[in-house]
């Protein structure tokens, strides 16, 4: 049944980030522009709109380290009181976290902090999230949830890939965060459409495509206001509109995406540029 307004709205406040990860595009895409914040004005028009529509999910943030925008807190806590019924989150690699901006977070209307912290091992994390460092990031996370303490927002939770670390050093991640009370997710490393570099992961021959979740439900919009088809269209391969120009619910309705949706429900995916090569949306058979 296709909705007609995303349960789901990413917005690009900042476009850079102080990483380079093997599993991201960001060094092809993102790290050749200047760096930018997106307009309050043109923040507030979709927020705005977002708290008309009862949107379940705000995420200010997409391809970038959304702790490199200093008025980060001022975009969580202006999203949280348009929407105080939706749920705003970010995702962060906490490299940046010092005590002052922990604390700052902490005291902010944030629901939900993800930690992107993919190794065991200073070797592992260092070779896969190039220009961090370990300890100190490693540090500054368990800090920041020390601080947090026995408080129950905002939920912290670690994120990590499958980029071709043991099982034991799964478990060794698991067992180090979950001693200090969060809860570790192991996620799928996908393609993101054919964008990352050197991928080499070939998907089994009992898989198939589902209609995507990310096309169906949510929007994602860049700092210049452009709409794009999702968080794998790292070069804005698709863009569907632009929110200077237009509101999110003539871009989500508009002729352009309901293309891809129509292709989607219909199981066209070869049809269709990015998707035909995405590996996010593939299911096992049996």
């Amino acid at each position: 049944m296709s909705l007609s307004f995303p349960n789901t709205v990413q917005i690009q406040t900042s476009n850079k980030c102080n990483a380079d990860c093997v599993f991201c595009p960001y060094s092809h895409t993102e790290a050749k522009k200047d760096f930018q914040i997106m307009d309050w004005k043109l923040y507030k028009k979709i927020i705005d709109e977002c708290s008309e529509n009862k949107v379940q999910n705000i995420l200010p943030f997409l391809f970038n380290e959304p702790l490199l925008n200093k008025e980060l807190v001022k975009y969580i806590n202006y999203a949280k009181e348009k929407n105080p019924a939706s749920v705003i989150k970010i995702f962060t690699n906490g490299s940046l976290l010092t005590n002052k901006l922990s604390k700052e977070l902490l005291d902010s209307k944030i629901d939900q902090v993800i930690f992107s912290f993919n190794g065991s091992t200073k070797e592992e994390y260092e070779s896969s999230m190039k220009n961090l460092d370990f300890e100190k990031t490693k540090k500054r996370i368990s800090e920041f949830i020390k601080l947090r303490g026995e408080k129950n927002k905002p939920k912290i939770a670690i994120h990590m890939l499958k980029v071709g670390f043991s099982e034991s050093s799964f478990s060794n991640i698991r067992n180090y965060w979950n001693s200090l009370g969060v809860a570790v997710h192991i996620f799928k490393y996908e393609n993101r459409a054919g964008n990352v570099a050197d991928y080499d992961i070939t998907s089994p021959s009992n898989i198939k495509k589902v209609p995507c979740k990310r096309l169906l439900t949510q929007i994602y919009i860049l700092v210049n206001g452009d709409v794009i088809l999702c968080c794998a269209d790292w070069k804005s391969e698709v863009v569907l509109g632009n929110l200077k120009k237009q509101t999110i619910s003539e871009v989500w309705n508009g002729e352009k995406r309901l293309e891809y949706e129509k292709a989607h429900l219909e199981g066209r995916y070869d049809e269709l540029k990015l998707c035909d090569v995405c590996n996010f949306n593939e299911v096992v058979t049996d």
